[in-house]
């Protein structure tokens, strides 16, 4: 059987200065962390800099693992001050890095919507 894998393309919209928390599940690691997870924000792809980023151990929690079926779960949370950034449209992407492979799991806009609670 082969294998493949496409990144999930996947507009998310949030509330300016709100929390960004999801949660996302790997298979087939045998129980093993990747080495790296991050979720990143960026105004442009290219960019050097970034908006906010996140990752594992700061942001990122692995919550369980069910043996049964080799999945993973993990927890996201970006902290409202993180998204406290002016309203647009923003890119990011959700990677891990796994015996020395980089994957990308999530990838698409990130579009930062006016608070008008907060003002």
């Amino acid at each position: 059987m082969d294998d493949f894998f496409n990144a999930i393309r996947k507009e998310i919209s949030i509330v300016k200065g709100d929390t960004l928390a999801f949660n996302f599940q790997l298979q087939g690691l045998n129980g093993v962390d990747p080495d790296e997870i991050a979720l990143t924000c960026r105004d442009k792809p290219e960019d050097t800099d970034y908006n906010f980023k996140v990752y594992k151990g700061h942001g990122i929690t692995r919550t369980s693992y069910n043996a049964e079926d080799d999945t993973l779960t993990y927890s996201v949370r970006v902290p409202p001050a993180s998204t406290n950034i002016v309203a647009g449209r923003y890119y990011y992407d959700l990677e891990i890095n796994v015996n020395g492979d980089v994957i990308t799991l999530m990838s698409g806009r990130l579009n930062v919507e006016w608070d008008v609670t907060r003002g």
